[in-house]
């Protein structure tokens, strides 16, 4: 699989979808499935997005009644997806993907009001289950209209449904919750114990164990180990459940006090030092001779582990304890203090062990804590834990055990949860088996443990497996965690596991890469290292041009050009441009390839008609949902006041090439957009030749000299500026002049420098030329010399030089002529007015040397009314 196979797949899906009819519906489905299964989730994400691009959410309030869902072949192929859609580990991020995607192309305004949402479920069709399921996963959205919307569905309907469940017969079935899969059921319930946890008005503690009970019914205890549903044991069965549930809120959040009754363990030891409380561990004598009593014989690692796994869980929480009376009638613990022990005291328990036990192989115990039952909830917990391995046995030893496939997965992830939250106590930085290699970044990673506890790639690869077994939420919650504090780290360890690919090492990926991307110093050689990885290439640069995408669609305006720029400057770093302009002709690609005309990357005719001959009317769309936007008043009917259109250079190319693929158009409403557009554009170019002092307000000359020293520099500026023929030639910014100065100051291959000469000799030849657009690059080249003499202060010193050469040849050669020249004369003057040694006054003097042939005397006598203070 290569990159064009997947932009080409990506249009295969669109094109099916477009075409999608009732005859060609079982084959097209079909069709689309196979080109899922081969791609992926690039495919699958893709399939979502433009599919419910087809469906009119824009009105559905006052049309969802009126629409029949058999005519609508899209609506129809959406709610035949629904179901499977939602029993998806990575749901979530298809259907917000998918929202947030038509939200921002189309411009979607979403309502926040009830009524929006209670439309879209009619629409969609959606049970009272599939309702709230819905609901609750668009709050993630990142448009804050529909996550508004969400949550204010859920706050009116989930009290309304809960009452049917508990108040219903059949309350379950009716609302169909009992029809929801396992795994979408087990989320279910934890974003509702989390809104209980969090005393939410939206639904009442008692409604939750109501609503327990009930399920409890469906799913009874003895049935739940042999049915698939253990996952839902913790929930349903918190006393007698081996572990509690993990949610990403359980795993970053400390526990309060429990009782002794939620931990009660397999093995009479582990029960007995629960009765006996922290002061079982007051003393190694006392706990060497409580352990003699109740049974020596029974110190196996198993045994060992239950025990160690008991305190850990019950850190805080026994304020009684139980005494205790050998086989004479004494009590085994005597505690001479009045207060007794606030915890569990682990290194007395373990010298007590080693003591008793000598040759007790530490590591087998801690490959017994995979175990039902084991569970490390918080800090306290994790301190006890590792102060007991710690006195037990080097980490080395058992580090691997931590990392490999364990049967109680929740308990593993939980160890995992903790140490990377308080890297403090438990560091993977310390003993990584295998480190992520740091060297290809050319700036230091923050050193401190909150970053370098995710430099081992054994804890990546451990959690990116976990999540494979039905905790992809919560390993997702981990890692975002991590990825605020340590994202190049986890990136880079991503990229070297060569051996894994994911959906969920794909969404990670996605999610770190817009984190580095503005201000980073390591963001180019982090892409660099992934655009050229060895392993999984085609994914990999698929999804990094889809990031590099999707960083410019979420921009605001103001943002926009700032990231398409930075986007454009690192896919010719990558040497990706062309690969890039290849993908499937959307809004973003036309505005990339815009600018890489600008400076000067791309021929834009020729790419426009390669792109028109390819995607036909796809493209045609996509160039016109662009000028609509980019030049609204191409389309406006508002004609009072002609505003001057920014790049109508690039915006004349894309009309040119519209005028000549009107004759292939069939639609007769766009034929006479583009139509209007082009009149429009005419119209606006010849008020733009006509009123010169409309340009020159727009765009104020920098450089004024005092108006009691003869004419102002704009003045004498202004035939200049009007010389434009009355034709469709831009009066703004033409972009050649843009690549020429590049090269003249460039320093790479990239662009190839030109020498001043070369330069002065492409300006000769486009002063007289016969060719509008050649005398427009002359004319815009010696313009561009006078608005930056503002910032000439400023110039480093080659490119001040190259400049004053510039500027000097140009007089040499004769090409200011008239009122021009006089200005270009003031410049000098007023330059060797500034102090010596200046920025000014070294321009000055070196555009003066480069033109030692020129008789200035003539200017001298032409301006007596100067002030020649030189």
């Amino acid at each position: 699989m290569n990159l064009d196979a997947v932009s080409l797949a990506l249009n295969q899906i669109s094109f099916t979808i477009k075409n999608l009819s009732k005859t060609n519906y079982k084959s097209s489905l079909a069709e689309i499935s196979n080109l899922i299964s081969e791609y992926g989730f690039e495919a699958e994400r893709h399939l979502y997005r433009t599919l419910i691009s087809y469906i009119d959410l824009q009105s559905i309030e006052e049309n969802s009644s009126l629409l029949k869902h058999s005519e609508n072949i899209h609506l129809y192929y959406w709610l035949q997806e629904i179901p499977s859609l939602i029993s998806k580990p990575n749901f979530v991020t298809l259907i917000c993907y998918a929202f947030d995607t038509i939200i921002t192309q189309k411009s979607l305004k979403v309502s926040s009001s009830n009524e929006y949402f209670t439309s879209l479920c009619k629409l969609f069709k959606l049970n009272h289950a599939q309702e709230l399921v819905f609901a609750l996963a668009l709050q993630n959205s990142t448009h804050t209209e529909l996550q508004t919307s969400a949550h204010n569905h859920i706050q009116k309907r989930l009290p309304e449904i809960l009452q049917i469940i508990i108040e219903s017969d059949n309350g379950l079935k009716e609302t169909r919750l009992a029809d929801l899969s396992i795994e979408v059921l087990h989320a279910f319930l934890i974003q509702i114990q989390h809104y209980v946890s969090n005393n939410s008005s939206i639904i009442k503690t008692e409604q939750y164990e109501q609503l327990l009970s009930l399920l409890r019914k469906e799913y009874p205890s003895e049935r739940i180990n042999n049915n698939g549903s253990l996952i839902l044991l913790p929930l349903l069965y918190p006393s007698n459940s081996s572990s509690k549930d993990l949610s990403s809120t359980q795993l970053f959040s400390d526990s309060s006090n429990l009782s002794t009754s939620v931990w009660q363990m397999d093995g009479s030891l582990s029960d007995v030092i629960l009765e006996m409380g922290y002061d079982f561990t007051a003393s190694v004598e006392d706990c060497r001779n409580a352990l003699v009593h109740f049974g020596l014989q029974e110190l196996k690692p198993i045994t060992i582990a239950r025990m160690l796994s008991a305190m850990i869980k019950t850190h805080s929480g026994l304020n009684e304890n139980t005494r205790i009376y050998d086989s004479n009638g004494i009590e085994m613990i005597t505690n001479n203090d009045k207060v007794s022990s606030p915890t569990w005291n682990v290194d007395t328990f373990v010298i007590a062990i080693n003591d008793l036990v000598p040759t007790v192989n530490w590591k087998d115990v801690v490959k017994e804590l995979d175990h039902p039952g084991f569970l490390v909830r918080d800090r306290p917990a994790l301190i006890l834990l590792i102060t007991a391995l710690r006195r037990a046995l080097p980490t080395e030893q058992y580090i691997d055990l931590l990392y490999g496939r364990w049967n109680n997965v929740e308990g593993q992830l939980s160890w995992l949860a903790q140490a990377i939250r308080y890297p403090d106590v438990f560091c993977f930085g310390d003993h990584p088996a295998h480190p992520v290699l740091i060297d290809c970044l050319k700036h230091p990673l923050d050193d401190s443990k909150d970053t370098w506890t995710w430099r081992s790639l054994n804890l990546i690869e451990c959690l990116l497996r976990i999540a494979d077994t039905g905790l992809y939420p919560v390993v997702l919650d981990i890692f975002k965690h991590g990825i605020q504090r340590s994202g190049e780290l986890i990136f880079l360890g991503l990229l070297q596991l060569h051996t894994i690919w994911t959906t969920l090492k794909q969404e990670l990926l996605q999610l770190i890469i817009p984190t580095f991307l503005a201000s980073s110093p390591n963001a180019n050689p982090l892409l660099n290292y992934m655009w050229n990885s060895q392993h999984h290439t085609a994914p990999l640069r698929t999804t990094l041009l889809t990031s590099l995408a999707e960083w410019y669609n979420r921009s605001n305006d103001n943002e926009q050009q700032q990231r398409l720029g930075r986007v454009l400057e690192i896919v010719q770093d990558l040497k990706a441009l062309p690969i890039l302009l290849a993908a499937q002709p959307i809004t973003f690609i036309l505005d990339l390839a815009c600018l890489a005309s600008k400076r000067g990357y791309l021929k834009l005719d020729k790419w426009l008609s390669d792109k028109l001959r390819e995607h036909q009317e796809l493209f045609i769309q996509t160039t016109i949902q662009y000028l609509r936007k980019k030049a609204p008043q191409l389309s406006s009917k508002d004609d009072m006041n002609y505003k001057p259109i920014a790049n109508i250079e690039i915006i004349n190319i894309l009309l040119t090439v519209l005028q000549l693929a009107l004759t292939s158009i069939t639609n007769s409403d766009l034929i006479q957009e583009i139509q209007t557009m082009i009149s429009t554009a005419k119209i606006l170019n010849n008020v733009n030749v006509t009123r010169p002092e409309t340009l020159h307000n727009a765009l104020p000359h920098p450089f004024t000299p005092s108006s009691t020293n003869g004419p102002s520099l704009p003045t004498q500026l202004r035939p200049l500026q009007s010389s434009n023929t009355n034709d469709l030639s831009p009066m703004n910014e033409i972009s050649d002049v843009d690549v020429y100065f590049k090269r003249l100051y460039s320093k790479t291959t990239n662009p190839p420098p030109i020498s001043v000469d070369d330069f002065l000799d492409i300006l000769t030849k486009c002063k007289d030329s016969l060719i509008t657009r050649e005398r427009d690059v002359f004319q815009n080249g010696i313009k561009n010399l006078f608005e930056e003499y503002k910032f000439y202060s400023q110039y480093p010193e080659r490119e001040l030089l190259l400049t004053a050469q510039l500027f000097g040849g140009l007089f040499e050669r004769g090409l200011f002529q008239n009122q021009v020249l006089f200005a270009a004369f003031r410049v000098i003057c007023e330059s060797l007015k500034k102090p010596n040694g200046s920025n000014l006054w070294n321009f000055a003097v070196a555009a003066l040397d480069r033109s030692p042939s020129f008789d200035f005397n003539y200017l001298v006598a032409s301006s007596l009314n100067l002030d020649l203070a030189y």
